[in-house]
């Protein structure tokens, strides 16, 4: 297999996780935040697909953000600005998704817009093709498998345990989830 092919595999697997994150909750234990510094399961899906059309878009691609360009902050009620990173506790408690079905058509575009650059570059691509990252500088391979592949792969962990903190089955039960 593919350094690509793993990548793709990877995060169809984290996006089958925060499709299936919602199922059979209420909109109240959708936005569930428990006591402490953590997170609703709408922020984690909000924040983790916010997270990936930045990376794949405007960081990889140099294009805008599909966020802005689909209007999708009207459509779903979210916030127009931000994405979760370096976000106030108070802040991330207030994220809510007004629509569901507008937010899940943002994640399969989102979806579809990163598979297709996947099936753009190659393996070479990965080791050569450097990302500014503020003050460092990442391969694409490095910054595709930190902030996308392990980052966004966390989150699903959360949304698994915010869901049994409220008993619910974990989503992908015995797929590697």
């Amino acid at each position: 297999m593919s350094s690509i092919d793993f990548m793709k595999q990877t995060l169809d697997f984290i996006h089958r996780g925060f499709k299936g994150a919602p199922d059979g909750l209420t909109d109240a234990q959708l936005h569930f935040v428990p006591d402490g510094q953590s997170h609703s399961i709408a922020w984690c899906m909000w924040h983790g697909v916010r997270i990936e059309d930045l990376f794949f878009q405007q960081l990889f691609q140099g294009k805008p953000a599909e966020w802005d360009t689909g209007g999708w902050a009207a459509k779903t009620g979210l916030p127009e600005k931000g994405f979760g990173t370096g976000q106030s506790n108070d802040d991330a408690r207030a994220i809510h998704i007004a629509s569901l079905d507008a937010f899940r058509s943002y994640q399969e575009k989102v979806a579809e817009l990163s598979t297709a650059f996947l099936d753009s570059i190659s393996e070479a691509d990965l080791a050569s093709r450097q990302v500014q990252m503020r003050d460092k500088t990442e391969t694409l391979g490095e910054s595709i498998n930190l902030h996308l592949v392990i980052h966004l792969n966390g989150h699903r962990g959360e949304v698994n345990l915010l869901r049994g903190m409220q008993g619910f089955d974990p989503v992908l039960l015995n797929q590697g989830g």
